[in-house]
C-alpha cells in the first residue's frame, strides 16, 4: 500500500519494477520464478516505504531466509532485491541502497540426489516392459544421456541417428504454453550431439512416430512439461508397487544419476562436462558426488597399484 506521503512502498514498486523492467526481456519461466521469489519477502517489509527499509531489516531478512532457501534461491533474492532498488534510485523513488551493506549468509549446497548401479538396473528392466512405450522410452533416455527434461521435450526425429542424439533447441513455456525455437537452450553449450548406446536407441526408433517431436502428446504436439512429469510420477508409482526399495526421484535427478555413474564407470570430468551440455566446470561438479563403494573401490586400486 502507498503512504500518505505518496511513496511508494516495497509492495508497491516491486510489481511495477517486474512488469517495467524484466517481463519481456528473459524467459517466461525466468520471470515466473522472481514472481516466486517476491513473494517470500516478509509483509512487513513489504509494507515499508522504499526510503525507510534500512540494511538492518534486510539483513535480518536474509539471515532467517538462508534456514530454508538453497544457495541458487539466495542468489536470485539478492540480485532481485539489489536491481529493484537501483532501479528505484534511478527513478527518484529512494536515495540509496540498503542492500549495498547486506551480507549474505553462506548456505550449504545441498548434495544432489541420484539412483544407484543397483536401482538403475531395476528401473531399466521394468521400463522395457512398461505399457506406456514412449515414457519408458524417455526414462531410458534421461538415465543414460543426462538430457534436461526441457531437451528431451524438444528432440525432434531429425535429431536422432542410429549411434546419436543432437539437442538442437529445448522446451520453454510462453503464456503457459510449451514453445520451442532452433538452437535455443538453456545456454550455448547446451547445444550439443551425444552418444547414445545401442538399447537406447533401439527403444527410441521403435517408437511410433505421430509428428516430428519424440515425445509428444498423441496428437504429435508438444508435450507440456507438467503433463511429462505426471506421466514419470505415474511410471515410479507403478514400479513402486513391484519394487518399494525404489526411490521415487525426480526427471533432473536422472541427469545427477547419468553423470555420477559415468564419473565410476571411469569417464574424466570434462568428458562429463560436455555430455550435459555445462558451460562451467564448477556445475558438472556439483552434480557428481561418488557414494562410499566408490571411493572405497579407487583406494583399493591405489593400493593394489602401490604394491605391483
Amino acid at each position: 500500500m502507498s503512504t500518505d506521503r505518496g511513496i511508494l512502498t516495497l509492495g508497491d514498486w516491486l510489481p511495477v519494477w517486474l512488469a517495467s523492467y524484466k517481463k519481456g526481456t528473459m524467459k517466461e519461466t525466468s520471470f515466473h520464478q522472481l514472481e516466486l521469489l517476491s513473494r517470500l519477502i516478509p509483509a512487513h517489509i513489504m509494507a515499508c516505504p522504499l526510503p525507510d527499509i534500512r540494511p538492518l531489516d534486510l539483513q535480518a531478512f536474509f539471515n532467517a531466509f538462508a534456514g530454508t532457501a538453497s544457495k541458487s534461491y539466495m542468489d536470485k533474492m539478492r540480485f532481485m532485491l539489489n536491481a529493484l532498488f537501483t532501479e528505484a534510485i534511478d527513478n527518484d523513488l529512494c536515495g540509496k541502497n540498503p542492500m549495498r551493506k547486506v551480507k549474505i549468509p553462506r548456505v550449504q549446497e545441498q548434495t544432489r540426489e541420484s539412483f544407484t548401479f543397483e536401482e538403475v538396473k531395476i528401473i531399466l528392466s521394468y521400463a522395457m516392459g512398461y505399457s506406456n512405450a514412449r515414457i519408458a522410452a524417455a526414462i531410458i533416455t534421461l538415465l543414460l544421456t543426462g538430457l534436461r527434461r526441457g531437451e528431451l521435450l524438444g528432440l525432434k526425429w531429425s535429431d536422432l541417428t542410429n549411434n546419436t542424439l543432437t539437442v538442437n533447441r529445448a522446451v520453454y513455456l510462453e503464456h503457459g504454453s510449451p514453445r520451442v525455437e532452433e538452437h535455443r537452450a538453456k545456454t550455448l553449450a547446451s547445444l550439443r550431439t551425444i552418444p547414445l548406446l545401442p538399447e537406447v536407441s533401439y527403444k527410441l526408433h521403435t517408437l511410433p512416430r505421430v509428428g516430428e517431436f519424440i515425445f509428444c502428446t498423441r496428437n504429435g504436439t508438444l508435450i507440456h512439461p507438467r503433463n511429462f512429469s505426471r506421466d514419470y510420477n505415474t511410471f515410479f508409482r507403478h514400479l513402486w508397487e513391484d519394487e518399494p526399495d525404489v526411490r521415487r526421484l525426480s526427471p533432473h535427478c536422472c541427469r545427477h544419476t547419468f553423470a555420477t555413474l559415468s564419473l565410476a564407470s571411469g569417464a574424466d570430468i570434462r568428458t562429463v562436462q560436455a555430455m550435459l551440455g555445462h558451460t562451467d566446470i564448477k556445475t558438472t561438479s556439483r552434480y557428481t558426488h561418488p557414494d562410499l563403494a566408490m571411493m572405497a573401490q579407487y583406494v583399493y586400486n591405489l593400493r593394489d597399484r602401490l604394491n605391483s
